[in-house]
């Protein structure tokens, strides 16, 4: 797993590009549980509401995708040292050029009000797993990370799994 900082920055100023995702040899801990990727709608969040919908998770857990324009992850617990690695790799579109395009995925600390942290990373959706680790977060904080995509009206999906390294 690539080892860059939480903050994507260049000593203090901000990069216009945002960083890229590296190649994983891993997949899917086939022990950890697979979540659904919940609408970004703030339940399952700290603040948003006086009851939770949905509880916050423990790393690591697997995922699936499925979306067109962002989706956000359940809530979670960064590892004690304060890290959180999301891969993932993309199965299939609706685009039939998918393979050459990429989808952004930002990092969120969800306590109080939603703060982004550092810049979105580049995953590269050409059928194999790539890996980004964000560190320096607060491990006492719930975040959650956010797929995003800006390339035409298409649905994208595939799978991946979020771990503490």
């Amino acid at each position: 797993m690539s080892a860059p900082s939480a903050v994507a920055d260049d000593g203090g100023n901000r990069r216009d590009r945002p960083d890229a995702a590296k190649p994983v040899p891993g997949r899917p801990d086939p022990n950890a549980p697979w979540l659904e990727m919940v609408p970004d709608d703030g339940k399952d969040r700290p603040g948003a509401t006086t009851q939770y919908t949905v509880a916050a998770y423990y790393l690591p857990f697997n995922f699936s995708y499925d979306f067109s324009t962002s989706l956000a992850s359940r809530s979670f617990w960064p590892s004690y040292n304060g890290t959180a690695c999301v891969n993932l790799r993309a199965t299939g579109s609706t685009d039939p050029s998918y393979w050459s395009r990429e989808i952004k995925v930002e990092m969120w600390n969800a306590y109080g009000v939603d703060t982004r942290i550092g810049l979105p990373v580049r995953y590269k959706l050409d059928g194999y797993y790539y890996g980004y680790c964000w560190y320096g977060l607060n491990p006492y904080n719930e975040h959650y990370f956010r797929l995003t995509k800006d390339w035409g009206p298409s649905r994208v999906w595939g799978d991946g799994w979020a771990s503490p390294n």
